[in-house]
């Protein structure tokens, strides 16, 4: 729920904080640590641990220690210990928290579930009313020469409201698969298209491929007849919106046309691959792209960016060799054993989170190849948080 929370900025000691990052070390860390101490549970946390899938173990180690190797590398710096406790030290500690937890209380999935419906709803509803008021929506998203009308829900950027938004949606396919066999389905239904429509209003072609993929990949292994009637159903309708509707008609096809946003990726990627050449095994070390923007950059046009807004790239640069290698495996693991359970997971709601868990990470690779769907506070910890629900 607090994950978008670290919008909300202050300083303590000269430090610049945000509510998110002292939500997880004073709440959720102090609480856990009480809780353990106080039910001596301490010893049993350890042996879980230990005893976590040892390939997935191995590979979370491997990536943890390449962002120490690369918060030295080049340099330690005040800007490299933020970004090293919010995109590794918080949210891997959460994913072992988390993994405990499920293992000591399964049924609580379900809360994190009804969550997620819950918030992809509330943020839906707020971008369609924004998008048709403009209630709450900056001046540089009504509508201009250079960004078409595009909602961003509570967020800050189009964006990265799609960042979060799309893979959650993937997240649910599973469960609601489930529910449509039932007659219980008309709530979570209704909650979803309003968070599938709410990602639509974005306008974020990345949310809408990484979300499109995971839903044909569900289709293809995992659909039976209905549900592939229904998805072929969904996406004739939203077709004929999108060509209907000037607006998303040709936020569509302008990158065929030479749209700036589209021609700025190409270029990105090329900084991008410059500064891996420069130091392909190391990389350039947590914040090197944006440290060595200036340097690397070739279009005085293009803005300064923090990533090259490419998953494969920004690993390769900000982690080296060790934390590209270790976080697709990890991931890869992860969908294959997230697509294994296929064949049951209209049977119980383990499997189902397991393959849901496996469409997360499609949509997130899928947004990944054009955007940063890691490097963020809040997407770094729903990422740790859904890894933890594979176990």
């Amino acid at each position: 729920i607090l994950t978008p929370a670290y919008t909300v900025k202050f300083q303590i000691f000269d430090f610049g904080l945000n509510l998110l990052f002292f939500w997880v070390v004073v709440v959720a860390w102090l609480i856990f640590f009480f809780y353990l101490s106080y039910n001596s549970l301490w010893l049993r946390f350890l042996y879980f641990v230990k005893n976590i899938n040892r390939k997935i173990l191995l590979l979370v180690s491997l990536f943890f220690l390449s962002g120490i190797i690369s918060l030295f590398w080049q340099g330690l710096s005040q800007e490299k210990l933020g970004q090293f406790a919010v995109l590794f030290l918080q949210p891997i500690s959460l994913f072992f928290i988390a993994s405990f937890i499920w293992s000591k209380h399964p049924a609580s999935k379900s809360l994190l579930l009804a969550t997620c419906y819950l918030l992809l709803a509330l943020m839906g509803l707020f971008a369609i009313v924004q998008y048709f008021t403009l209630l709450g929506l900056p001046v540089e998203y009504w509508g201009n020469s250079i960004e078409p009308k595009r909602a961003i829900a509570f967020f800050t950027h189009p964006n990265f409201y799609a960042l979060w938004t799309a893979p959650l949606l993937a997240f649910l396919i599973p469960d609601l698969a489930i529910r449509l066999q039932t007659t219980n389905y008309k709530l979570q239904t209704t909650l979803w298209l309003f968070g599938a429509i709410g990602l639509l209003l974005s306008l974020s072609r990345a949310g809408w491929l990484g979300l499109s993929a995971s839903i044909l990949v569900y289709a293809i292994v995992a659909g039976d007849k209905k549900i592939r009637k229904m998805i072929c159903g969904a996406l004739i309708v939203v077709v004929i919106v999108i060509v209907s509707i000037p607006n998303l008609r040709w936020r569509f096809i302008l990158p065929f046309y030479g749209e700036k946003s589209a021609i700025s990726r190409v270029n990105l990627w090329k900084t991008g691959w410059e500064g891996i050449k420069e130091s392909p095994t190391l990389g350039l070390g947590l914040t090197g792209f944006s440290k060595n923007w200036d340097r690397l950059n070739t279009n005085p046009n293009l803005d300064t960016h923090n990533f090259p807004h490419n998953i494969f790239l920004t690993l390769w640069l900000e982690t080296g060799l060790l934390g590209l290698i270790s976080l697709i495996g990890l991931m890869g693991l992860i969908i294959y054993r997230g697509l294994r359970s296929i064949p049951s997971h209209l049977n119980g709601e383990g499997d189902a989170i397991k393959l849901g868990v496996a469409l997360f990470l499609i949509t997130l690779i899928g947004q990944g190849m054009f955007d940063n769907p890691y490097f963020k506070n809040d997407l770094a910890i729903i990422f740790w948080i859904m890894l933890s629900l594979s176990g």
